[in-house]
Parts: structure tokens; C-alpha cells; sequence
């Protein structure tokens, strides 16, 4: 990797952070808070849950919308403002006695944090960096599994002795601190309008099959395909929130699930930075097959040998699936479509995907509510993987085909 100077790297970091409030805190986190809500309130976990759901639905919809709401001229406006209803939101979760005001609160800030985390952010990075663009995405998406890791078992010790509302006040002041550095480093979206140039403007630009990267068509059929790609990679994740459920009705400690869900989001962290690695090395295709069977052995594990140990290993493996639902989407988009329509395409099969792991979340709460286990979860889930898997295949297939015409 190049040599970056002072300003690019607080760009980066400023990035990244943005991701770890957005969906390391909010979103990554948010499962810790299931179980010790419902048994206050009285209510089915699926009801709870439902505000995850809610939550990734508003994300969906302001990651499509942001495009439109941050401009050149209002971007760091737009940052104050949602940091402020983000924080604004979790701090009034702190004083909610019913289930009905968390729903709008988690709307209100899931919006905000959609406006600014994955489609911006990947935006901002596509203007800003040219050279291994691959890898500065990674590290910047990685920052949504290593805020949940780091906090996870800081959180998990608040709520446990303080109790859930301690620890939605120590998240909302984390919030305020992470989304400060884009106020004050990030100069622009487009470094054009500073009179400045990319990182790396001279590397040459190519895909990860390796030929130059262009506009490509972009047909229903092919739309589809990654629709559904992205659904059933984003859908995965879904499990990860539900860790400290599935490990209790397992008959094991709270700690253990904790544990795991930890190391879920390292894994998240890492194995988007081995994936785009990866992909520069052996290319998107071995490299996407490569996690979508480490992923189908890990539901394998959960199915088939439940123990604790073997428990942490499935947890580091499924953690793979952030990777797929995130860098393999960006990887997929720019290769089958070309950079060119990148911003045309991602935005729209970004959203599909957040939509679906949106609903599953509460999908898998009332699954659990009416089954009594996970059983029948982690098979929809395992049929998925293999659907992921196939559709890899096709797609890089369509790209081999083209670069032989």
C-alpha cells in the first residue's frame, strides 16, 4: 500500500468511525438489549426485536435517500444534525417505558445513521482514494464489527450491573465521540472542490479479474441476481444479534454468548480486510466461494455440535458473512456493472440487502417464539449460504464470458 499522508488518513479515519457509530454501535449492539427489555416489559423478544428490524428499515431507506439529502454545499450540516438526533434518540431510550416510543426512537436514529454510513461512505471513498480503493473500503466497512467487538462485553458488563438503560447512556455518549472527526476532518466530498486530488490520482484503476474496469449493461436479470445476493448475505448477519438468545436456550452462561457475538464483529473487522486482500490476490471469485463455505460450515457447527468451544469457532466463521454482505457486494456491483454505474447500482442493491437482514431479525425472534429453538433458523439460513454460493458462481461466469467476447 502507498505511502498516505496526514490528511488522507484522518479522512480514512474519519470514515471509519462514521461506520462504527452508525452500525458498531447502533446496530451490532443492539442485541445485547433484547432479552433484558422484554423481561422488563413483559413482552415476546420478537416484539423487541422488531426495533432492530425497524431500525435497519429507516437505515435502508436513508442509505438510498442520502445521495439526495448530503450535498457539496451541506454535508457537514447534515453530520451535526444526525449525530444530534442519534444521540438525541438513544439518550430519550434511557426513559422509555413502553414498546411503541422505542420504535419511532429507533427509526428516527436508524434514518440518520443510514444517511450517513455505508453509501456515503463508500461515495466519499470512491472520490477520495484511487489507490488499493479495495482495501481502504474494507478497512472502512471493518469498523462496524471492531466497534461491536471492542464495546460488546463493555456494554454486556453496564447492562448486566447497571441495568439496560445505564447502557444505552454510555452508547449515546460514545456516539457523540466517534462521529466528531468527520465535523472537523472531512473537508469535502469530492476533493475537486478543495482545489485537491484523490490518493494515488496516478495508480491505474482495475477490476478484480484484472481488466479495466468500464460501464457495463446493467440488465433486470442481472439486477436480480444481486438482489438476491445481497439479501441472503445481509440476512446471515441477522443471526449475530441473536447470539446471547441462542446461547440461553442452549442452557449456557449469558458470557458465553457475549463471547461470541465479539468475536463475530472481530471477525466481521478482519475477514472484510482478508477478503479485499483477497481479491487483489486471487480475484473476487475463489475468494468469495472461499467464505461462502466457511460461513456453511459454521451453520453446520451450530446445527451439528453445539459446545461452547466449538461455538466460539462457528462464531468466528458466520462473522465471514459481514464480509460477504458488505465488500462482496461493492466487489460484485463494480465487477458485473463497471465503476461507471457503481453509483447507480449499489445504492439500490445496498438497500435490498440492509431491507432484508432488517426483517429477518425479527423474523428469527418470532421463529424462536414459536418453535422454542433456533433449529429451523439456522436451516433457512444454511439453503441461503448455498443460494449465496451458487450465485457467485453465475455471476463471475457472466464476467468470464464478457472478457472472451
Amino acid at each position: 500500500m502507498m505511502k498516505m499522508n496526514r490528511m488522507y488518513f484522518l479522512i480514512l479515519l474519519s470514515l471509519c468511525l462514521l461506520i462504527a457509530t452508525g452500525v458498531g454501535l447502533m446496530a451490532n449492539l443492539n442485541g445485547l438489549f433484547f432479552t433484558p427489555i422484554a423481561d422488563e416489559f413483559h413482552i415476546l423478544k420478537g416484539s423487541v426485536s422488531l426495533t432492530q428490524t425497524i431500525s435497519n428499515l429507516a437505515f435502508s431507506f436513508g442509505g438510498i435517500m442520502s445521495p439526495k439529502i448530503i450535498k457539496e454545499s451541506n454535508f457537514r450540516k447534515v453530520l451535526v444534525l444526525g449525530t444530534i438526533i442519534e444521540v438525541g434518540c438513544t439518550l430519550i431510550l434511557t426513559v422509555c417505558t413502553n414498546i411503541y416510543l422505542m420504535y419511532i426512537l429507533h427509526g428516527m436514529r436508524g434514518f440518520m445513521a443510514g444517511v450517513m454510513g455505508f453509501v456515503f461512505v463508500t461515495i466519499v471513498i470512491n472520490h477520495w482514494y484511487q489507490a488499493n480503493v479495495g482495501l481502504i473500503t474494507s478497512i472502512a466497512l471493518g469498523f462496524s464489527g471492531l466497534a461491536g467487538a471492542v464495546f460488546s462485553p463493555v456494554i454486556s458488563s453496564v447492562i448486566q450491573n447497571h441495568g439496560w438503560r445505564t447502557g444505552y447512556i454510555v452508547i449515546a455518549v460514545m456516539m457523540a465521540v466517534l462521529n466528531l472527526p468527520a465535523m472537523f476532518f472531512l473537508p469535502s466530498i469530492k476533493p475537486e472542490t478543495k482545489g485537491l486530488k484523490p490518493y494515488g490520482e496516478s495508480a491505474e484503476i482495475s477490476n478484480s479479474t484484472g481488466s479495466s474496469i468500464r460501464s457495463y449493461e446493467i440488465t433486470s436479470g442481472r439486477m436480480i441476481l444481486m438482489y438476491v445476493y445481497a439479501m441472503f448475505a445481509c440476512i446471515c448477519t441477522a443471526l449475530v444479534s441473536h447470539f446471547p438468545g441462542y446461547t440461553q436456550n442452549l442452557g449456557l452462561a449469558a458470557s458465553v454468548g457475549a463471547t461470541m457475538l465479539s468475536i463475530s464483529l472481530l471477525a466481521n473487522t478482519g475477514g472484510k480486510i482478508i477478503l479485499g486482500i483477497l481479491v487483489d490476490k486471487i480475484g473476487a471469485k475463489k475468494s468469495l466461494v472461499l467464505f461462502s463455505l466457511l460461513i456453511l460450515t459454521a451453520l453446520l457447527i451450530f446445527l451439528y455440535i453445539p459446545m461452547a468451544m466449538t461455538l466460539y469457532v462457528g462464531a468466528l466463521l458466520i462473522g465471514l458473512s459481514y464480509s460477504l454482505a458488505t465488500v462482496g457486494i461493492v466487489t460484485m456491483s463494480k465487477d458485473l456493472f463497471g465503476v461507471d454505474n457503481f453509483g447507480k447500482t449499489y445504492p439500490k442493491i445496498s438497500f435490498a440487502g440492509t431491507m432484508a437482514n432488517a426483517l429477518f431479525i425479527t423474523v428469527i425472534g418470532y421463529l424462536y417464539d414459536y418453535f422454542g429453538n433456533y433449529t429451523i433458523t439456522l436451516y433457512i439460513l444454511l439453503g441461503m449460504i448455498i443460494v449465496v454460493l451458487l450465485i457467485v458462481f453465475r455471476v463471475y461466469g457472466i464476467i468470464e464470458k464478457r472478457k472472451t467476447v
